[in-house]
This record gives structure tokens, sequence and C-alpha cells, in this order.
């Protein structure tokens, strides 16, 4: 089949999970890379600090990042991929899951999620809109993003402002996309096997990612200025006013045991 043009990076910290991802990339019609981050005896505080620290490790022109519980049910869906790929523009990514402004003319205020993935115990679509092929949108899910290899090696992962295990491919899309870059969502139906939990911390991490939006293009920011930061587990305006409102919010949510993601 050919040299690899992709190299998997997946930080793990369940073995049993990182095998039966290992065993379902083994069905792909497409030849690869796949490099294992263990992290059971927590070498890493932060998923930015553990994928930065594979990039020199890298030889191929792309990189794919994913989740330990992701499953690939279809042969040709790392090929797929990797087709899409091909058609962005060196620093743009590509993800599973993505999140745009609502424009069904309701309201565009609100986010809508953008996804041919299954996830969670019951397998239930992601998505809350059609589409095909691969669309643009404001930023990516963490569970399976990538792009060239060249560009998370030239800009790493914020380690600062992600310094748990939130937001890394949200703040990495939105970086590029203030440097007038594009960020895309495509239509594979890769499996998740986990929904994801909303808590303090990734509470926290939104809130600096906003604040730091609010910077670009502003006094002397670099970059084009991001007005929305907008995810597939909620959205808020980034001044100082709507994200503040927005992160004690749902922190009294959180704290209640009451939120529920969006």
């Amino acid at each position: 089949m050919g040299e690899p043009r992709v190299t998997i990076v997946c930080c793990y910290n369940d073995l049993t999970q990182y095998r039966a991802f290992e065993n379902s990339l083994k069905g792909q019609n497409t030849e690869y890379t796949l490099l294992g981050i263990d992290n059971r005896g927590q070498r890493f505080s932060s998923c930015a600090a553990a994928l930065n620290s594979a990039a020199a490790r890298i030889e191929t022109e792309y990189v794919i990042y994913a989740h330990q519980d992701i499953a690939l049910p279809e042969a040709d869906m790392l090929a797929r991929f990797a087709a899409y790929l091909d058609l962005l523009g060196p620093e743009d990514m590509l993800g599973v899951a993505g999140a745009v402004a609502d424009d069904s003319g309701k309201a565009r205020e609100q986010t809508c999620v953008l996804s041919k993935v299954r996830h969670g115990k019951a397998l239930a679509c992601a998505g809350e809109r059609d589409y095909a092929g691969a669309v643009e949108c404001d930023s990516v899910d963490e569970c399976f993003f990538g792009g060239h290899t060249e560009f998370f090696r030239a800009h790493p992962f914020d380690e600062k402002i992600c310094d748990d295990w939130h937001l890394y491919a949200v703040e990495r899309c939105l970086f590029t996309r203030a440097r007038g870059n594009r960020v895309y969502v495509c239509d594979l139906p890769l499996l998740h096997f986990s929904g994801g939990t909303i808590g303090h911390a990734y509470n926290r991490g939104f809130y600096r990612l906003a604040r730091r939006c609010a910077g670009y293009g502003r006094r002397g920011g670099a970059g084009r200025k991001i007005t929305w930061l907008r995810t597939v587990c909620g959205s808020s305006r980034t001044d100082w006013f709507h994200r503040t409102c927005f992160y004690w919010k749902r922190e009294i949510l959180i704290r209640m045991g009451r939120y529920q993601n969006g």
C-alpha cells in the first residue's frame, strides 16, 4: 500500500480502550503510523503537553490526533480523511465534529453542531444538521482532528491556556483562523464511545480561551478579531461581559449538578 502519509497520535490512560482503537485501525485499507502516548502513570498533566512531546517523532506529511475511545468501522475512513487533508491549505485544520453559527434563520446567535459521528453509550448521531463533504466551521472537537504536520510542529498546542485535558484543538482552530486560515469538519461517521463531561476545569479553560480570542486583532494583538467562541459543547461572545456571564451561568449549573452540554 506504500509509505504512510498519516501519523495518528493518541494519548491514553486506559490500555483496554487503546488496544481496541489500535485493532480498529488495523482494518483500514491505507498505511499509517500510530504513536501511542502512555499516560497511565500521569506523566503529563495536560493533553497539550502530551501531544507536543510527540511532535519530533512525526515523520509523515499529515498528523491526526485521536481520543483512545474512537473506532473506525469502515475500511476506507482513514483514506477518506487523508483525501480531505489533501484539499487543505498548509495551516488549515480538519475534524469530524464542528461548531458553526446557526444559519437556519431562527437565531444566528445559536450554535449548530455538524457531525456524522455516533457517540456515547447509545451511539447517537452528534450532528444537528445534514451536510456532505467538508464544510467550513469555527472549531472542531478533540476526538479526531488533524492537519499538516509542519503546522503543528511550528505552532505547538498552547500548554498555558490548555493546562488540562480540554479545548486544545479548539484553541489551535481559533489560533489558525486568527491568522487568516480555515477550519473544516468532514462527514466521516466514526464511533466515539463517550459523550464527554463538562466540569469546572473545562469551564475555566473556556473562559480563558474566550479572553484570548477577544485579544486577537486589537491593541496590537496579532491576527483577526474573533467575537464568538463556538464549540460543540457551548458558545459565547468573547467580550468581557458575555464571557463572564456565560462562565458564571455554567459554573452555577455545574455546582448544582444540573449542567447539560450545549
